[in-house]
């Protein structure tokens, strides 16, 4: 029973080392910002929605080998999160233009608190609505599982559901 849990366990750990190596919020080396860069300080911008089908095909296999997911299971998924991803793209523009004024405003010449707390009330407005948002998605991925497979995710510390496992501050990871 321990080595049906350990292989997949491992194999989790190590897709999700290596994924969050490759997209993680810890910036550049180089310029030392808190955003992803090409070296010159300059953002990626969004991911484009070719990333988003390689992280969707790399994230369904994983699924479908740990959780033993049925075919219809994973179209079913799939569909979901290409909704996923389309449903949150405006909402996705806006934190970048919310974090771009956020910027500006902590850079600028002068400091204009007034500014910066509407600025930061809208973010915060914006990051909530994220937050929702994922939980709800969260719920729908878990109504297309089995209550088997379910009990399994939940295990794993919810990382196959899109929370983050044990994160940097020792909280778990999982559906809510």
């Amino acid at each position: 029973m321990k080595k049906r849990i350990l292989l997949p366990t491992l194999m989790l750990g190590t897709l999700l080392t290596g994924s969050l190596a490759l997209a993680g919020p810890w910036g550049c080396g180089s310029c030392g910002k808190n955003v992803g860069c090409d070296k010159q300080g300059q953002s990626r911008g969004a991911m484009t929605y070719e990333q988003h089908e390689e992280r969707t095909d790399r994230r369904l296999e994983m699924m479908t080998t740990v959780l033993e997911l049925s075919e219809a299971q994973q179209q079913q998924l799939e569909t979901l999160f290409n909704q996923q991803w389309q449903n949150n793209q405006q909402l996705r523009e806006q934190m970048q233009a919310s974090r771009e004024s956020m910027h500006n405003l902590k850079t600028a010449d002068t400091f204009n608190e007034a500014e910066f707390r509407v600025q930061a009330a809208k973010r915060a407005e914006l990051k909530t609505e994220m937050m929702v948002r994922k939980i709800k998605f969260q719920d729908e991925l878990y109504a297309v599982l089995t209550p088997e497979q379910r009990e399994k995710a939940d295990k794993l510390g919810g990382m196959m559901m899109g929370g983050k496992g044990q994160g940097r501050h020792g909280g778990k990871g999982g559906r809510f």
